[in-house]
């Protein structure tokens, strides 16, 4: 099924009005077609046309002015993009005697990403704190509050600098590189920090078998992504020396593929950090794998569930597809990140083609609390490094909802394993 698609412009002075009949086509892009680098704002391109006949273009449709485009399905309504117009181009329709009176526009719109790189932002030094903090602060000099019931604390402690007034955008995507996070923007425009762990514990929000996909995906493997070297900077860089880094390598990996090394210098404080993003690197990278970079989904003949959480899906969501057909050695199912995806909207059509990455990619490495309880150190497959591969786990909430038992070191000194009342576990 298709939805009813609209579009409401919030001039910058007056009321909102609703514009879907003078809009012929929307191309929205949204997200980012990769796992490597930081998503640009999104941005949606708006085809238009009038006959001056009989109406005129709104007043406020206009730089700065806000379009946001909803599609509603069976009662509710999913918002698709919201963002500033940047850039409107007049011109007119091939209509014989009616040229004149035939216009159309295209106008450009984008998030409020594409805000932060002109607002500078650095006018004092900043202390060393952990990398959710170092974003917010950039942000909160930008104009930008990031709420924290949506945006993530961080991971890792980000050095001291003193920031010489540089563009928001730049200081809060570095940071975010080094971290191993995302600054990002919603469907609806808001703006957002996904940390190295938000997509853990992560499950598929969308299922999809090979009838559901346009054309039969294209599997990719290449010796491109392979890392089994790395070395990265991290902490205070003496004066007249070089920052400290962290040197790691892969000898299996190299045995087997060659050498494909990383060097990267970050803001990174503390060596435990550069050690476990160079360990984290060294076991996703190690050898290829298969890559899916898009998946066209069938939209039309979805049904009203299925359409449903396609339309509810962001980045950072997980997609499911099975029963993909046999092909050598490629997988015939496959837990694929949404990273972005591109759409084109008109009267009574929609095409989405979403942007995926396969999920050892950027899965968090797992906690032993996290693995299915039926997991044993005996039965675990590989090596603990290489669990982060496993795919996702069902919740169980083994620990992390139950209360804390009584702790040792809070146990009287006269109390022994021998002399402690009753089993330990109920202490």
């Amino acid at each position: 099924m298709i939805g009813t698609h609209a579009v409401n412009l919030t001039p910058l002075t007056g009321p909102a009005v609703d514009i879907s009949c003078l809009v012929d086509t929307i191309s929205i892009n949204h997200g980012r077609d990769d796992t490597a680098s930081q998503p640009e704002a999104s941005t949606a391109t708006f085809a238009l046309s009038l006959d001056t006949n009989e109406e005129q273009w709104p007043a406020g449709l206009d730089a700065g002015a806000t379009l946001t485009v909803t599609t509603a399905v069976a009662g509710t309504v999913y918002t698709r993009f919201s963002g500033r117009v940047t850039d409107t181009e007049l011109a007119w329709q091939d209509a014989a005697e009616e040229t004149p009176n035939s216009q159309e526009m295209q106008v450009i719109a984008a998030g409020k990403i594409a805000d932060l790189g002109r607002r500078v932002v650095g006018d004092t030094p900043w202390a060393q704190e952990i990398d959710g903090s170092r974003i917010g602060r950039i942000m909160s000099a930008a104009g930008v509050t990031l709420d924290p019931l949506y945006s993530d604390p961080g991971t890792v402690q980000i050095l001291a600098r003193d920031v010489d007034s540089q563009p928001a955008l730049d200081l809060s995507q570095s940071v975010a590189a080094d971290a191993g996070g995302v600054v990002w923007n919603t469907r609806a425009g808001d703006i957002r920090y996904a940390d190295a762990n938000h997509r853990r514990n992560t499950q598929p929000a969308l299922e999809l078998n090979s009838c559901d996909i346009l054309v039969t995906p294209k599997w990719q493997r290449s010796t491109s992504g392979i890392v089994n070297k790395v070395s990265i900077g991290y902490g205070v860089t003496p004066e007249g020396s070089e920052q400290p880094r962290y040197v790691a390598q892969n000898d299996a990996s190299i045995g087997k593929w060659g050498r494909w090394e990383i060097t990267a210098t970050t803001q990174l404080a503390a060596q435990a950090d550069a050690a476990a993003m160079g360990s984290l690197l060294l076991t996703r990278n190690k050898e290829p794998v298969w890559l899916m970079p898009t998946l066209p989904v069938d939209v039309a003949h979805l049904d009203t569930t299925r359409y449903k959480a396609l339309l509810a899906l962001e980045m950072h969501d997980l997609v499911f597809v099975t029963g993909l057909p046999v092909a050598g050695a490629a997988p015939t199912t496959a837990y694929l990140w949404v990273e972005g995806w591109t759409e084109n909207l008109e009267y009574g059509k929609q095409e989405i083609e979403l942007a995926v990455s396969g999920y050892c990619r950027t899965a968090p490495a797992p906690r032993w609390d996290d693995i299915n309880p039926a997991v044993t150190w005996d039965t675990a497959p590989g090596t603990w490094d290489e669990a982060s591969c496993i795919g996702p786990q069902p919740y169980t909430g083994r620990w992390n909802d139950v209360p804390a038992s009584t702790r040792w070191n809070t146990v009287p000194n006269t109390v022994t394993w021998d002399t402690a009342s009753g089993p330990w576990v109920g202490g």
